[in-house]
């Protein structure tokens, strides 16, 4: 019965694939026919009075945009930029513009989980999310008239909004160069587009080292993840260091593109994983699910007798709970999050690359009007 069930599945399988190669096909034609006429100007792209950054990927989710945003938004407002962050606010329940506000019920639900962290990391900043760019770059700037900048999150393949900047990030440890289009694979459009960026970081990720032999004619910066830190779920859990969390055994899960690269984290830190648990990307955790998870981490104290046990998840997971329902299952347990962020390779190249890209672009007219 199993060999027939698995001969069913491969069946399907290369079905699937059969299926997906025409679709693949037609939708790879109609990218590139959309991005040609907006080459030649046929589709309209709208000019903002600020500069304007977009960070994007050629992939469906997991290279790291996020995480590289508030980098760039750091190194700008050390720099004394006055700049602002706009996102989709992908799977919010709100709809139109909105200025990220912490204060309200939820905000990770109703403004996205992504433009929330943001938020929380640089309160200072505007923060914005609307499905059109155009038009949340406007509201922002009618609201924040002294902005010199906006960082557009996930905004390769937003053609209707001009970008002075453009920077692509490419996951080195899921390269696209040897992935497909949609729905075969998961490119978004045809590796070639990435001579559109002005910048490519390639994003390594967790690995130590990662050379790759592919030459791009575009400037590039090799960026990696870093472990910043743990955030307490609840305010009464003691404060714990990364050193402090060397060899300690933990229950970990997560809801993001590519969990593995958590784990890798996790294991990076010395950290023995007796158990995982993963769920899609910006997935909004249930009552049902964290009660499943406090249970099991509850199992594995008390069958291994580990009363030093920790519950871990990513920073963006700990936000979407935060004030959610969801999170009661877990009080009283040690849950800590993992603030992980990025950081180039070589920064003096880095920073050397950076003034050069936005220099001239930051000399415009501040006297300006929509």
């Amino acid at each position: 019965m199993r060999k027939a069930w698995r001969a069913l599945k491969r069946l399907l399988r290369t079905f699937g694939v059969i299926l997906a190669i025409p679709l693949a096909i037609g939708y790879g034609i109609l990218i590139l026919l959309r991005n040609r006429l907006y080459h030649w100007g046929w589709l309209p792209s709208r000019k903002l009075p600020c500069l304007v950054i977009g960070i994007g990927n050629l992939s469906m989710g997991g290279s790291g945009k996020t995480p590289f945003s508030i980098y760039l938004l750091r190194w700008l407002l050390e720099r004394g930029v006055r700049v602002a962050y706009l996102s989709r606010g992908y799977k919010r329940i709100s709809h139109g513009f909105q200025e990220v506000l912490l204060s309200g019920a939820d905000p990770a639900r109703y403004f996205g989980d992504e433009a929330t962290l943001v938020k929380s990391l640089l309160p200072n900043i505007p923060v914005g999310v609307c499905e059109d760019r155009v038009k949340g770059g406007i509201e922002l700037l009618k609201r924040y008239p002294d902005i010199q900048a906006i960082v557009l999150d996930d905004a390769f393949q937003h053609r209707r909004i001009q970008k002075d900047v453009d920077i692509l990030i490419l996951d080195l440890l899921n390269p696209p160069w040897r992935d497909w289009l949609f729905p075969l694979g998961r490119l978004r459009e045809p590796f070639m587009s990435y001579k559109r960026a002005d910048l490519l970081i390639l994003n390594q990720k967790t690995a130590a080292s990662l050379p790759t032999t592919r030459r791009f004619n575009r400037p590039s910066l090799t960026f990696h993840y870093v472990t910043e830190g743990l955030v307490p779920a609840f305010p009464e859990l003691p404060p714990l260091s990364l050193d402090e969390l060397r060899y300690r055994n933990v229950v970990a899960f997560c809801g993001i593109a590519h969990p593995q690269s958590f784990y890798q984290s996790l294991s990076a830190l010395g950290v023995y994983i007796l158990y995982t648990r993963s769920f899609p990307d910006h997935y909004s955790f249930s009552q049902k699910d964290t009660a499943q998870i406090a249970r099991r981490y509850r199992s594995a104290r008390r069958t291994l007798n580990m009363p030093s046990l920790l519950l871990l998840t990513t920073e963006k997971d700990l936000i979407r709970l935060s004030q959610s329902p969801a999170l009661s299952a877990f009080t009283g347990l040690p849950l800590y999050a993992l603030r992980i962020g990025m950081q180039p390779l070589h920064p003096e190249k880095a920073d050397s690359l950076f003034s050069t890209l936005f220099a001239s672009l930051l000399l415009y007219d501040h006297n300006r009007s929509l």
